[in-house]
């Protein structure tokens, strides 16, 4: 993903209801956006020119010839016919935004606070609970003390008896559910780590979180993957990775995976 798209997506939820027409736009069908003139655009996205020169100086650029030009830059697969065609595509597209989403100082910190984290809790809820529990199912097979949460009651119990060492692992792709707000905030009150796994920018999920790892925007993938994203499973299989390369938890994984095939059926 271009620098400008990674900007739109990190500051979407600031824009005003016009300005996120264009935001939307542009993030589905960048290509398009750098071809079209600004009356074309405005006629698309259904604003006024003025609103479209406004947001280009929003999204640092100093007009909307650089905002085309910043545009143009962006590398896009060719959609074939067919639903192989366009997954493959799809997943071609979200697997260089991840890369280019990506900050190395950012997951170095993730690493730093899951290593020496006492406990871990790894919330989600909906479709973000299925992150949660692929990320608590391979961690604790790698010796991590650590639990998925995906029901908000228990995420309220869980939060009220965090402690200091503690590490929330918060997935959200929007930042912005309530129940689990209110259980990342109480658990922040008691002094735990919160690192989020979120698609948007200055929301009331990323005010709370220490370190933040971003997901592709919905909109980059036309909503066709409304699950478990490709780009929170490259996150997931990252950090898998990591921790894989220390031979002591390798050990540990691979008794897992022992225990497992020996199991009587």
């Amino acid at each position: 993903m271009a620098s400008l798209l990674k900007e739109i997506q990190s500051i979407f939820f600031t824009l005003s209801e016009k300005e996120k027409k264009i935001a939307n736009f542009i993030l589905s069908n960048p290509e398009k956006a750098s071809r079209s003139h600004i009356q074309e655009l405005a006629d698309i996205t259904g604003v006024s020119i003025s609103s479209i020169t406004r947001f280009a100086k929003k999204v640092s650029c100093r007009n909307f010839v650089e905002m085309k030009v910043k545009l143009a830059g962006v590398k896009e697969s060719k959609e074939g016919e067919g639903i192989e065609q366009k997954l493959s595509s799809s997943y071609r597209d979200m697997l260089t935004d991840v890369q280019d989403l990506g900050d190395s100082d950012q997951l170095q910190k993730v690493l730093t606070y899951i290593t020496s984290a006492k406990r871990i809790f790894i919330y989600g809820l909906g479709s973000s609970g299925l992150a949660a529990q692929e990320l608590n199912y391979r961690l604790s097979r790698m010796g991590f003390v650590c639990e998925a949460i995906t029901d908000p009651h228990l995420m309220v119990i869980r939060s009220t008896l965090l402690q200091k060492d503690d590490v929330i692992l918060a997935f959200s792709r929007s930042g912005q559910t309530v129940d689990l707000l209110q259980s990342i905030s109480r658990g922040k009150e008691k002094g735990a780590v919160v690192i989020s796994f979120t698609a948007f920018g200055e929301t009331p999920l990323t005010k709370l979180s220490d370190v933040i790892l971003w997901t592709v925007h919905p909109l980059r993938n036309h909503h066709l993957l409304t699950g478990l994203d490709l780009s929170t499973l490259y996150l997931i299989d990252r950090i898998s990775l990591y921790f894989l390369s220390d031979s002591k938890r390798e050990e540990k994984y691979l008794e897992t995976v022992e225990a497992i095939k020996s199991r009587e059926i």
